[in-house]
């Protein structure tokens, strides 16, 4: 889970490794206990094996999604950045926050930010806040 090391940009959103990986563990480990439920051989309804065949689905692809999708944000004194989707500054025409991300929004591109995904949230917080236009 390194960095992009091309840009040459200073990336503020550090990922908070630590706690990604406790995150993909618990999600992982709560989903292999569901399949085991499912496939452990004892005798359930269908509906108990379909909700924890959707529950194990949910825990892994949240845990998955979460870590990744914060693996790569950047925020930069440029632009913010999340895949494909970069916003410059100077181009966000809304953003809304609230105690744990912000949705950041320029046109028809929309970023979203989960602070606390990263190793200074507060940090973060602060950076973002003081980079968008109606801020200053």
């Amino acid at each position: 889970m390194s960095e992009k090391p091309s840009d040459m940009d200073k990336n503020h959103a550090i990922l908070n490794k630590p706690l990604s990986f406790v995150i993909l563990m618990l999600g992982m480990t709560f989903g292999v206990l569901n399949l085991q439920l499912v496939l452990g051989g004892e005798e359930q309804s269908l509906l108990m094996n379909l909700l924890y065949g959707f529950l194990a689905f949910v825990a892994i692809f949240v845990s998955l999604f979460w870590v990744f999708d914060s693996k790569n944000t950047r925020v930069t004194d440029e632009y913010v950045e999340k895949g494909k989707s970069r916003i410059y500054w100077h181009e966000v025409t809304h953003a809304k926050s609230n105690e744990f991300s912000i949705v950041i929004s320029a046109s028809k591109i929309r970023v979203v930010v989960n602070y606390y995904a990263y190793r200074n949230p507060e940090g973060l917080m602060k950076e973002i806040q003081s980079r968008l236009p109606n801020s200053k």
